[in-house]
């Protein structure tokens, strides 16, 4: 159930993202819902459904935007992998974890995603990969802050605590 309401939710993501967030983009750098919710799930939920997060909702992406198909989804199979390498080395999903890891894989997606679309198209004269990095980061770990907080309470409701415990 949880891979159809991922593979649901990364479609919906990716049409919102690219019909309503380009006209809300500030500073020349918007935010990349797609990114925020497959990092934020992979880290709180698990990495199954953040996979299919990060493949559909980049597919669709590329597909809606006339992009280069498979260069979305590519860096966000990549910004999921890092998020999952990070959520391995803590416990549980920690909630200022996931935010900060949210906005540095933002960052760093976004600069990947200008250097690859230059190389397979061209960049245009005057843009800057990183002059997105620092808004795109600071929108994906707002909204991180604002979305992380519901999956990291249901899966603490659900699972419990899972760290071990010596019995008494």
């Amino acid at each position: 159930m949880s891979l159809v309401l991922a593979a649901v939710g990364a479609a919906v993501a990716a049409l919102i993202q690219s019909s309503i967030l380009p006209f809300t983009a500030a500073g020349g750098a918007g935010l990349d819902l797609v990114l925020v919710l497959a990092v934020v799930w992979t880290m709180t939920v698990g990495l199954d459904g953040g996979l299919v997060w990060a493949f559909l909702g980049g597919l669709i992406i590329d597909v809606l935007l006339m992009r280069p198909l498979g260069l979305t989804a590519f860096v966000l199979l990549l910004a999921v992998g890092a998020a999952w390498i990070v959520g391995r080395m803590t416990p549980r999903a920690f909630y200022p974890v996931v935010v900060i890891t949210t906005a540095v894989t933002a960052g760093i997606a976004s600069i990947l995603t200008v250097v690859l679309f230059g190389v397979l198209r061209g960049l245009p004269a005057g843009v800057d990969p990183l002059a997105q990095a620092v808004p795109t980061g600071m929108f994906a770990g707002v909204a991180a802050a604002l979305i992380a907080p519901i999956p990291v309470i249901i899966r603490r409701r659900r699972f419990g605590d899972e760290t071990e415990r010596v019995d008494w």
